[in-house]
Order: structure tokens, then sequence, then C-alpha cells
């Protein structure tokens, strides 16, 4: 698998982290845990999953759910952090998202992400278009007012965009 190790917590025999023991991976971790998942799993488990993958959007913020999570030293990154397929057209056309971008002369894509890691959400947006790779780097010479920030958070609408 050049060189990756892929490695499920969540199928760990007798409780033992085998593949980060022996070195084949650094550390691991999760995807869709939320606080039963998570509280659930922890006690089950040598070493934590350093990481949390759950869908995290304007749309669908799941706040509790991340405190919760973060509370517990465990890094929270968002799935779908744009909205994903087939909802982001929507979320980055947004009218209160265009109205904060232009104020900071960003896109709707960089303050939904900014925004994100303000909240302290890690985000690694895909895309295969160089301008929209460049834009989505282009995070870290600007700052989200508390108040648009406040904005931003009442813009949801517990909305999913995935199947789970």
């Amino acid at each position: 698998m050049n060189g990756t190790a892929v490695f499920n917590l969540k199928n760990a025999e007798n409780g033992r982290e085998q593949a980060i023991t022996d070195g084949k991976v650094r550390s691991a971790g999760v995807s869709c845990y939320y606080m039963k998942e998570i509280d659930d799993f922890l006690p089950k488990v040598m070493r934590r999953p350093v990481l949390v993958q759950n869908e995290i959007h304007p749309y669908y913020q799941d706040r509790k759910v991340t405190a919760h999570i973060q509370r517990l030293g465990i890094a929270v990154q968002a799935w779908y952090p744009l909205g994903g397929r087939g909802y982001t057209e929507a979320l980055l056309g947004n009218k209160i998202l265009g109205c904060i971008g232009k104020k900071y002369g960003k896109s709707s894509a960089q303050i939904v992400l900014r925004w994100e890691l303000q909240n302290g959400v890690a985000v690694i947006p895909g895309s295969g278009n160089p301008e929209h790779i460049k834009e989505n780097i282009s995070l870290f010479d600007f700052e989200l007012s508390g108040e648009d920030m406040e904005i931003i958070a009442g813009l949801n609408r517990d909305e999913k965009h995935d199947w789970y």
C-alpha cells in the first residue's frame, strides 16, 4: 500500500492497537463518532484516537458533539467542510456568506473554512481546480469578528448531507 497503513480502531483486537504498537502507523482516527460512540469506544482502547472526522459545515454544525470531542483532547476534522457533493454550490451561494466575504475581500468558501478553523475544527477541502486549491489555503491573513462568527453560527439547520 505504498507505505500507508490503514487501521480501524473500531476493530482493534483485544483492545490493543497493534498497528500503532508495531510502528506501522503513528496514530489513528475515527469517523462518524458522536458523543455516545466516542464515550462507548474510549474505555475499550489503550490509545485514544487523535482525530474524529464528522460532517461539519454552516448548515450542520453539531456544536455539542464538537465541543465534547474537543474537551476529550481529540482533534475534530470537518467532513464536507463546504457542504458536500451536490450541496456545495447552494452553501457557497448563501447571501449572508457572500456579504461577509465582501467585507473581508474573500470568497464564501474562504469564509466558511476560516469559520471552521476559528471554531477549532481542522479542514481539508478537496479540489482538483488549481485556483480553488490556492483559494482554500489562503485562510491565514484574516480573522472573522465575533459578530461574524455568530452570524454564521445562526445559519445552522441541522442539515446533514451524507447518508449516515
